[in-house]
This record gives structure tokens, sequence and C-alpha cells, in this order.
């Protein structure tokens, strides 16, 4: 479904972006000092550099403080709405979401806010009546029909309720969408065969449907007291996604004989579950800042959904916050079937702030507690090797496969991983073992294929084999700096310095600030007889932060001590 929305969800993303006025991270967190004024130029020029800086805290802060000092300028009241509402203080914006609306009364995310605070009030027809006001266009066509559904049904007018769904069944892709909350909406008002046809017809088969969907059928057949046939589907799903943590309490909970747990229990919980869906779509498309807002919309009405806090939190990681992200996963409860991905992204987000020690303490424990799972010592695996622990994440990556049934059981991604931490720990021969076990699942993999190549270059053997893998693996990703580097280091090697020179060029343009290419392409040149040419690259490898070892050999090449010119020589 989510391609049919590109074309909306494209100008949405525009929308957030220029009033927001953010823009994403590569990674970590920038450390930012925020000028301390009473005055509106430093609150204000504060605010602005926090949203650059996706701090949503600080620019709710100084841009709200600015928008008290001048209370006239527009383009300020926008950025300061939408600072409280991405940082989640939807009540709090509800004086200055009013001011919006009767400015602009097509402002989305105006509207919502109005609506939101309508609905608190348990005033549904006065939501309704602003949401009505909204033109069909863009986002607006799928908000519109899903927040009028379930006002209607808040106010029990069934027939309005499933006729304003119809509004979304023009494009067929989202016609999954629609059924759903068809569905929840009619067991909302106990049709319960009506909703049982529409979730069974949604997503086609349930046990391959969105995790939601399916616990929504569940829902039903248990309130239809046809607990076995919602055994079966949560037995049916667990066996289609065996990581999936919330069947497992399904059937352990039917085995209790506790009650039903239905995805939607109030009309507002049911608008919440339309922003939470598209919420989704947008994070798939990368479209992050629009995501956040519909989420944090989300959670005003159901404050307690912890699917809602994994994307809240999953949004911030990809702004690089991941302090507030931390914050975000830490308040899904034990207790909550999600708890174990939330720690799971919790242990990453240490790691992405340098708190590693945390994240492999956090992570150890959870190797523990569920001691069949493979999933925390994959990511301890990961981290260990990050830390370049490479003998401890072997050794992780060995348990991990051990659950899983063994070598045989896993994908080429898990032995590629253990190959590169039995390499770097000094153990080859188990190395190429895992990278050939790789390829045998995998032939055409361009990365183990490049991984294996180079690693028998580096050690002087297998040529022939290694530069055929090479290069199919530079046909496979011809704009991998790295691995085009790979084949260039292998015709250097073997003393085809003209051929070396080629392609270590071209890994140069694709990757120019990686050090250890440059340092290729440098001992390429002076093999090539380009001495001068040799000492650029020599010294722009210095400029790219080498790694301790990389920077002594290449300060040696400056100082003299240039690269051997007796190529290794196959027979």
């Amino acid at each position: 479904m989510k391609r049919q929305l590109l074309h909306i969800i494209i100008p949405m993303t525009a929308l957030a972006l220029s009033a927001c006025g953010t823009m994403p991270k590569d990674s970590g967190q920038v450390e930012f000092e925020y000028p301390q004024s009473d005055g509106f130029s430093g609150n204000f020029l504060a605010g602005k550099a926090a949203q650059i800086e996706n701090s949503t805290d600080y620019a709710a802060k100084y841009l709200l403080r600015a928008h008290e000092l001048d209370t006239d300028n527009k383009e300020l009241r926008r950025r300061a709405f939408l600072a409280l509402i991405s940082d989640g203080r939807i009540a709090d914006a509800e004086d200055i979401a009013r001011q919006l609306y009767a400015e602009n009364p097509e402002d989305l995310f105006a509207v919502m806010a109005v609506m939101d605070a309508d609905i608190q009030n348990n005033d549904f027809q006065a939501a309704l009546d602003v949401v009505s006001g909204l033109p069909q266009r863009g986002i607006n066509a799928l908000i519109s029909p899903l927040a009028k559904a379930w006002l209607y049904t808040g106010l029990e007018a069934k027939e309005p309720a499933l006729a304003a769904l119809n509004e979304i069944e023009g494009n067929g892709a989202l016609n999954p969408l629609s059924e759903y909350h068809r569905g929840l909406i009619l067991a909302y008002f106990d049709d319960l065969d009506g909703a049982e046809r529409a979730l069974a017809s949604a997503y086609g088969d349930p046990a391959d449907a969105p995790l939601r969907a399916a616990e929504a059928l569940g829902a039903v057949y248990e309130r239809k007291g046809q607990t076995q046939k919602a055994a079966l589907l949560y037995a049916s799903y667990m066996d289609r996604h065996p990581q999936s943590l919330a069947m497992p309490y399904h059937l352990k909970r039917l085995e209790r004989g506790d009650p039903p747990l239905a995805t939607v229990l109030t009309p507002a919980s049911g608008l919440a579950e339309a922003y939470l869906d598209l919420a989704t779509l947008l994070s798939q498309e990368n479209a992050v800042d629009p995501s956040l807002l519909l989420a944090r919309y989300s959670l005003s009405l159901r404050p307690g959904d912890d699917i809602t806090r994994l994307l809240v939190g999953e949004v911030m990681e990809i702004q690089g916050r991941f302090d507030a992200a931390v914050s975000v996963y830490s308040s899904i409860p034990d207790t909550s079937p999600h708890s174990w991905n939330a720690k799971l992204r919790i242990a990453s987000s240490l790691e992405q702030i340098g708190q590693a020690d945390k994240a492999v303490d956090l992570l150890k424990n959870m190797v523990n507690e569920r001691d069949s799972r493979p999933d925390a010592l994959i990511q301890l695996g990961d981290i260990l090797r990050i830390q370049q622990d490479f003998a401890g994440a072997a050794s992780a990556y060995d348990k991990a496969i051990a659950r899983l049934g063994g070598d045989s059981q896993v994908g080429w991604r898990l032995l590629y991983r253990r190959g590169i931490a039995h390499e770097r720990a000094g153990f080859w021969k188990k190395a190429e073992y895992d990278f050939l076990l790789a390829l045998e699942l995998e032939p055409e993999q361009p990365y183990v294929l490049n991984y294996l190549g180079y690693s028998w270059v580096d050690m002087g053997m297998n040529f022939d084999q290694a530069e055929d893998m090479l290069k199919r693996a530079v046909e496979l990703q011809p704009d991998d700096g790295y691995i085009v580097d790979s084949l260039g280091w292998v015709y250097y090697k073997l003393g085809r310095f003209d051929d070396a020179v080629t392609q270590l060029e071209k890994a140069v343009e694709l990757k120019p600030d990686d050090p250890t290419i440059n340092d290729h392409l440098g001992d390429a040149y002076w093999q090539a007889g380009r001495y001068h040419e040799a000492r650029f690259q020599w010294h722009r490898a210095l400029s790219f932060n080498p790694t301790e070892e990389l920077r002594t050999t290449v300060e040696a090449k400056l100082n003299g001590q240039v690269p051997s010119t007796d190529p290794i020589v196959v027979n």
C-alpha cells in the first residue's frame, strides 16, 4: 500500500519540514549551546537552532517564549505550535492551535489539535464540525474520512461512520486500511459478524496481516466465544512470525481464561489507531517529521499505547535523538508484550550515545531472561564487534546460531557477521568457513564476495578466484567504493598497476574521504611512477582521521619508507 501513498506523503512532508525547519541528522547527537536571553531575538534564534538539531523540547521552550514576546507574528506562532506538538505537548498547544485555526481553517495540524481538545471534552460534534471543513486533497483525503468515521462513532451514528470510510475506497491500495477500520467500528457497535468479515478480508490471509489487524480479528473471535478459532489464528500468526512476542502473550492469556483485549475500546482510541496507521506509513517512506506529529496526536488520544511509543522512539532514533528515544522506550512497562523490543532499542540507542557498556550489560541480562531467543545475542554480537571485541562478538553469534538450530539453519547475513568477527579475531579458518557457507546460501551476495576476495588477496592466496569474485561483486554493486577498492587492490597485488590505478581512482571518487582507499591509491600511483600524486594521496589519507596503525604506515611512506616495488607473483 505504501507506494501508492507517495503522492500524498511528499506534499505533507514538505509542509512539515517548511513549517518546522527541521533537518535529518546522520548519527549521534550534536552538542549545541543555546543562547540565553530574555529578549525576542535570542529566544527565536535559540528555538530555531533547536529545531534544526531536532531538539523539540528546547525548540518548544524558546519558541514559546519568543511567541509570548511577539504574539502578532504568525510564522512564529506556527513554529511554536509545531514544536509543542513534536514534543508531545498537545494540551499546551490548544490556545495557539485555536488561533491558527481561526486564521486558516485548512491548517491540518491546527485542525487536529482543536479536534484533540474537543475529543478530550467528549464534544465529538464540535470535532466533526472542525474536520469537515478540510479540503479533500493530499493527506487530508485519508485523515478526514478516518477522523469523521470515528467521530460519528463517538456520536453513536453507525451508518454515517461506515459511510465516511467509503470516501477513501477510490484507491484500491487503500482498501485494506478502510476495511480494517470498518471492522473496528463494527466491533465497537457489537456487530461481531460484520466485524469478522471486514477484518478477515482486509489484508487477505489474517496470519500475514499487520499485528494489530490480526489481534483485532482474534479479539472478535474471542468475543463471539470462538476461543479455539482465536487460538488457531494466534498460533498461525506465530508460525509466520516466530519472533513475535504478542501472540505467545495472547495464547497464554487464553490458557488462563482471561478476557480478550480489544484493539479499540473507545472512539478516541479508534482515531488514535488511524493516526498510528498513517504515522507508520509515513515513517516507512522516511517522512519522519510528519510521522512524529501524527504519532504524538495518537498518543494524546491513547496515552498508554506501547506500539505508538515504539514508533515515536524509532523516529527519534532516525533524528539522532537517542537520549530522548531511551526515555520513550523506558516508559514501556515490563508487563507489556512489547517491552522486549523496547529494551532491544534501548540497547541500540545507548550504544549510539557512547554508553556501549550499559548496552552490553542490558543485552547480557536479556540473553539470560529468554534463553531461546537469538535476537539479543545477535545485537550483543553487533555491539561487541563495533567495540572491536571480536572474540566476544564471535561467541555471541555462535550462541545465537545455536539457538536458531545450527549453521545450516541460518541465513547468509548472520554467517557473514560471524565470519567478520572470526577474521578480525585472528581465526581465519573459521572465518573462511562462514564466508564460503554464506556464499552457498547466497552465491551472488556482493558483500560476502568482496570480504572473502579481499581477505584472500590480503593474505596472498587464491588470486584468480579472488579476482573473479571481486569482478562479480563490482558488477553487482558498481557504486560501492569499498568493493571497487577491493578489485583495485587485487590488481595492485598482482602487479597490474595501471588497472589498479583505474579502479582505485573510481573508488576514491565514490568514497573520497576514506583514508584506506586514499592510501591504496597512493601506493598504486607510486608503483606506476606517479610519485607526486602518490604523496598527495597519502597526505589526503592522513587528513581523514585514519586509525593509528594506518597513520603510522602512511607517515612512514611520506618519510621515505615507500611501498615495495615487488608485487606478488602468481605462478
